[in-house]
C-alpha cells in the first residue's frame, strides 16, 4: 500500500464498529445480556453505581405529573432520603450475618403471620418526668456563656490545648507559644463571629481597607496568631495513632461531648435517626456523595434527634465497613439496623417512639424496637425481608394493608405508591385543614403519614438552622471540618436548652451574638463596648440611681397615669394591663411602686 506522499509503507487495517467496541470478543448485546444474567444471579452482591443515590423513593413518572396538585404531593412532605451507600456497609437483610461465632439472638430467624385483621396497636407508654436538662446546673439566671460551657466542658478544652500544644512541637512551629483557655477561647469566639461577617478570605477579617475593615478581629487576636492557632489545632496525638482506626484524629473528642450531650439532656417521647452531611469535598477514603441533602459531597453522620426541641442527642459518623466498629452489632438486623440499635440503645425499654426513613425501617427493625418497648414508624421498601406482598393497583387515595400482632404493613396511593411501616398506629385515615381543588373535599391521609410528616423534618431543621450561623471555615483537614461541626451541633443544642428553660424566645442568631460577647468580655484583655441600645438595658437601667417620681401632668389631664411596663411585658407571669401615678424618671417608663419598680432595677430578665 502507498502513503500519500508516494512512499510505501505498511497497510492499515480499518477496524469496524464491532472491532472498535467489542468486550472481551463480545459485541455489546452479548455483554449486556451476560451482565444482566450475573446480576439476577448474584442479586445478593448487587453492582451499583460509585457513590449511587436513591434519592426519594417516589419517583415521578413525567413532567405531567411534576405540575400536578402540590397541595396533596407526599414526597414534598416525606421526602426520602434514605441513600445507596458502598457494599461494606450496605443493608441486605437477606445476606446478613451477625456476629461470628456468638452466641446472640439472630434476629432475622422470626417468623410473621400478615393477615387483614382490623389492626390495634400494642403501644408502650412514656414517662416525661424524667425528660429535659438533667440537674440544677442552668437555670433561669445562667447566661448564654453557661449553657455553652456546660457543653464543651472543661475535659474538652484540656484536650484541644494539650493536643494542640504538642502537635505545634512537633511540627517545629516557629515562634510558637503554648495556647491556654482564654486564648482558645477568643479563637472560638473569632471563629463563631466571622459567621456574621462575610468576608471572600480569611486575611480580610484583619484588613485595613475601609471597605473591609473589621477592627474587633484585630483588637481581640493579631492575625498570624490565629492562623497559627487554626494551622495547629488538634485532638489526637499522632505518635501514638491507632492502625485500624480512621477516626482517630477526633474520635476521643466526639466521645467526650456525646457523653456530655446524653449526661445533659434526657429527651421527650419521639425521636427520629437520619442522615446528616459535613461538606468537604477533599480526598477522603469515606467521603459520600447524597443528592438530596444541602451539601451533597462530604461526612456522613447518622443522627439522632429529639423530634420536640431539636436537640441532636447522639450521631455516628460513617466510615465505611469500620463503622460497625463503632455500633454494636446486632445479628440479623444488618447495617443499617444495627446504626438504629446502636443510637437508640440507652433509650430502649422507656417508651420512646422512633420516626425512620425507608433505608432503616424493615419488619425485622420494627419487632426489635418492639420487643425493646420502644414504638416505631416510617417508610419502607417492598423489597424488604418478610415484607408483605401488596400487588393490589390502587387509585389515588385508596389504601391496601397487611398486619401482624404487633406490625402494620400498608400501602397508600397518593401520586405515586407509598409504603408505610408502623407499630404505634391505626389503620384510619385523617382529615387535613387542606382542601382538595377538584373535589372541594377536605384532603385525606392515613395518620402514620401525618404524624410521619410531622416528626421527620428534625435533623433537617437542625441543619437548617445551622447553616445560618455555621462556622465553618475551609480546611483541607477533614477533621477540623468535623471538629468546626460539633462546634454547631453543641451552639444549637445550647439554645435549645436555653429556650427550654427560658421563657423569653430568643432567635438562634442573637443566642450566637450574645454568646460570642459574653466569651470575649470573660477572656479577652481588649475590653468590649457594647453600643448603648445593646448594653443601655443591662447597665444604665441595672447599675443607675433610680427614684419613682409621680408622673408629670399634662394640659388634658392634672392625675395623668402611665401603663406599667412590668406588668404589661412581663413574661415570668401571666401579663395584665395596669397603669400607675408612679414612674421612673431616667428610665421614663411607667412602674407600679412595689414590687414592679425594684422588679424593673434589679431583674435583667422579668
Amino acid at each position: 500500500m502507498m502513503a500519500e506522499d508516494g512512499i510505501a509503507g505498511p497497510s492499515r487495517p480499518k477496524r469496524s464498529k464491532v472491532q472498535l467496541n467489542n468486550y472481551c470478543g463480545l459485541d455489546p448485546k452479548e455483554a449486556a445480556h451476560l451482565l444482566q444474567l450475573l446480576i439476577d444471579e448474584n442479586s445478593d452482591n448487587e453492582l451499583e453505581e460509585p457513590f449511587a443515590d436513591s434519592g426519594s423513593e417516589y419517583e415521578l413518572e413525567s413532567e405531567s405529573e411534576e405540575s400536578a396538585d402540590e397541595e396533596n404531593i407526599i414526597d414534598e412532605d416525606i421526602v426520602d432520603e434514605a441513600n445507596e451507600i458502598p457494599n461494606d456497609i450496605r443493608d441486605d437483610d437477606d445476606s446478613q450475618e451477625g456476629n461470628p461465632g456468638g452466641n446472640e439472638t439472630d434476629h432475622s430467624d422470626i417468623n410473621i403471620t400478615w393477615t387483614k385483621n382490623n389492626f390495634q396497636p400494642i403501644l408502650h407508654t412514656f414517662n416525661s418526668s424524667y425528660s429535659g436538662i438533667q440537674g440544677d446546673v442552668l437555670n433561669q439566671a445562667s447566661k448564654e456563656i453557661d449553657y455553652f460551657f456546660n457543653l464543651i466542658t472543661e475535659d474538652v478544652t484540656d484536650l484541644i490545648i494539650t493536643e494542640t500544644n504538642r502537635y505545634a512541637r512537633q511540627q517545629d512551629e516557629k515562634k510558637w507559644k503554648d495556647i491556654d483557655l482564654p486564648e482558645l477561647s477568643i479563637f472560638l469566639a473569632l471563629t463563631m463571629l466571622m459567621s456574621r461577617n462575610k468576608k471572600l478570605d480569611m486575611k480580610e477579617y484583619w484588613s485595613k481597607d475601609p471597605l473591609l475593615n473589621s477592627p474587633i478581629f484585630g483588637k481581640q487576636m493579631p492575625r498570624d496568631r490565629y492562623l497559627q492557632i487554626k494551622r495547629c489545632l488538634h485532638f489526637a496525638d499522632n505518635e501514638n495513632a491507632p492502625t485500624n482506626n480512621r477516626l482517630y484524629k477526633i474520635e476521643t473528642l466526639l466521645q467526650m461531648i456525646k457523653k456530655r450531650l446524653a449526661d445533659l439532656f434526657h429527651p421527650f417521647q419521639d425521636l427520629v435517626i437520619d442522615e446528616s452531611m459535613v461538606l468537604f469535598k477533599g480526598r477522603l477514603s469515606f467521603k459520600q456523595y447524597i443528592k438530596t441533602k444541602r451539601h451533597r459531597f462530604g461526612i456522613k453522620l447518622y443522627v439522632l434527634c429529639d423530634c420536640e426541641t431539636g436537640i441532636v442527642q447522639d450521631f455516628v459518623v460513617y466510615i465505611g465497613q469500620q463503622t460497625n466498629i463503632q455500633v454494636r452489632d446486632v445479628k440479623g438486623l444488618g447495617s443499617s439496623g444495627s446504626v438504629v440499635a446502636a443510637l437508640m440503645d440507652p433509650y430502649l425499654h422507656k417508651g420512646h417512639s422512633l420516626f425512620t426513613d425507608n433505608y432503616y425501617s424493615s419488619p425485622i427493625l420494627s419487632t426489635y424496637l418492639h420487643e425493646n418497648e420502644t414504638n416505631s414508624s416510617g417508610t419502607v421498601r417492598a423489597n424488604r425481608k418478610h415484607m408483605p406482598v401488596l400487588n393490589s393497583k390502587l387509585k389515588k387515595g385508596d389504601i391496601d394493608w397487611r398486619c401482624s400482632d404487633k406490625i402494620l404493613v400498608m400501602k397508600w396511593k397518593d401520586r405515586r405508591d407509598v409504603s408505610m411501616i408502623t407499630t404505634m398506629h391505626e389503620n384510619k385515615m385523617v382529615n387535613l385543614d387542606k382542601v382538595d381543588k377538584v373535589t372541594g373535599e377536605p384532603v385525606k391521609k392515613p395518620l402514620c403519614v401525618v404524624d410521619y410528616n410531622g416528626k421527620m423534618g428534625a435533623v433537617d431543621r437542625s441543619d437548617m438552622m445551622i447553616s445560618s450561623i455555621e462556622c465553618m471555615r475551609k480546611s483541607n483537614k477533614w477533621y477540623k471540618k468535623l471538629f468546626y461541626h460539633v462546634m454547631d451541633i453543641c451552639m444549637l443544642n445550647s439554645h435549645a436548652m436555653y429556650s427550654l428553660i427560658n421563657p423569653e424566645k430568643v432567635p438562634l442568631a442573637k443566642f450566637q451574638l450574645n454568646l460570642i460577647r459574653q466569651i470575649l468580655e470573660k477572656y479577652s484583655a481588649t475590653p468590649i463596648v457594647a453600643p448603648q441600645h445593646v448594653r443601655g438595658l443591662d447597665v444604665a437601667r441595672l447599675t443607675g440611681r433610680h427614684f419613682p417620681v409621680l408622673v408629670p401632668d399634662t394640659p388634658k389631664s392634672k392625675n395623668p397615669l402611665r401603663r406599667c411596663i412590668v406588668c404589661s411585658q412581663t413574661k415570668l407571669a401571666p401579663k395584665k394591663r395596669k397603669e400607675s401615678r408612679y414612674m421612673c424618671k431616667d428610665c421614663d417608663v411607667g412602674l407600679c411602686v412595689v414590687p414592679c419598680f425594684a422588679t424593673y432595677h434589679t431583674m435583667s430578665k422579668f
